[in-house]
């Protein structure tokens, strides 16, 4: 039983109780500020495997209220992170094992061209992207790597669902909406009905 005066469980007794739209409003502010922490506590474990900013999972993490059950969440998570965010570096890297340079300072030596490296995980090295490169803030790769001529294409890596590896962390991350929902619930109808009651 939680202890809080205003029960999540009873949601349409407080909508026929008081103004639908201050419940409402109370329900939406309770839910974005829980899922803020579920998104942290996410955020955190993938940090702490994979090579990314907080900013990077911020914009890919989304967590939504199941609506037949308003103790708790589910979570949402966007498309595949923009390859970008995995810590590139360029690299110079042969173009062919056989080509050599025809003139010029290195003639005689393999020919080269600028590519790129990333560092998915923190538990793994450096690893080349096949056929591609670093330009203006992104990773490319033609479409059709035996042809020069074809679009220029950006390369995503893992998704947020993807890089969360345990099911303990979402699990904790339910927990946590559990706990935390329904008291933050309470605390804004409070909040809302004495702004409306002239007693803040």
């Amino acid at each position: 039983m939680f202890d809080v005066r205003f029960d999540i469980r009873d949601l349409e007794k407080l909508r026929k109780r008081f103004d639908p739209r201050d419940v409402e409003k109370a329900l939406q502010r309770a839910v974005d500020a829980t899922s803020r922490k579920a998104a942290t506590h996410i955020s955190r474990d993938i940090r702490g495997t994979y090579t990314l900013k907080a900013r990077d999972i911020k914009k890919r993490l989304k967590i939504e209220r199941v609506r037949r059950d308003a103790t708790r969440a589910l979570l949402y998570t966007g498309r595949r992170l923009p390859l970008e965010q995995f810590s590139p570096k360029r690299k110079w890297v042969s173009v062919s094992p056989r080509r050599k340079v025809r003139s010029g300072p290195r003639k005689g030596k393999l020919a080269r061209r600028q590519g790129v490296t990333v560092r998915v995980r923190k538990d793994k090295g450096r690893q080349l992207v096949p056929g591609g490169w670093y330009a203006k803030d992104r990773i490319l790769r033609r479409a059709d790597q035996d042809d020069n001529a074809s679009q220029p294409r950006m390369q995503f890596g893992p998704s947020v669902p993807g890089m969360v590896a345990y099911p303990e962390t979402i699990e904790g991350a339910q927990d946590l909406v559990r706990r935390d929902l329904p008291q933050e619930f309470s605390d804004r109808l409070e909040h809302i009905l004495s702004e409306k009651a002239g007693q803040v």
